[in-house]
């Protein structure tokens, strides 16, 4: 007869490391990588005619980010990382409008890395 291990998990210890920095670190450097890809396909304005060229390119930001994700009903903290633009401009660059076309620079960025590691 063969010896079968079992495994019975505990929550709490399982949410406690989901909160740990070092769990952190890894939602970082996802994180860059995507802001690098992002920073090589966002666009600049012409000189001539933009303002500010090249300031959406520059605004591209990496910070840590905690969210609430409720398990069971009661509130649980889970570490993570957010990709930020900060530039004024940054939705109109992403969603486009009547006189900007959609570039998506964020959602391409994020489908391009996907693709790269195989999901």
């Amino acid at each position: 007869m063969a010896y079968r291990s079992k495994y019975t998990g505990r929550y709490s210890g399982m949410g406690q490391m989901l909160t740990m920095p070092w769990l952190q670190a890894p939602c970082l450097a996802a994180a860059n990588e995507i802001k690098a890809v992002a920073v090589s396909i966002a666009p600049v304005g012409d000189p001539a005619e933009d303002r500010h060229p090249g300031l959406y390119k520059a605004s591209f930001t990496v910070v840590p980010h905690t969210k609430n994700v409720p398990f069971r009903g009661k509130p649980r903290m889970r570490a993570g990382a957010r990709l930020l633009n900060t530039a004024p401009h940054a939705a109109i660059v992403e969603f486009g409008n009547g006189r900007t076309p959609r570039y998506a620079v964020l959602s391409r960025a994020r489908e391009i890395v996907e693709a790269a590691h195989g999901h």
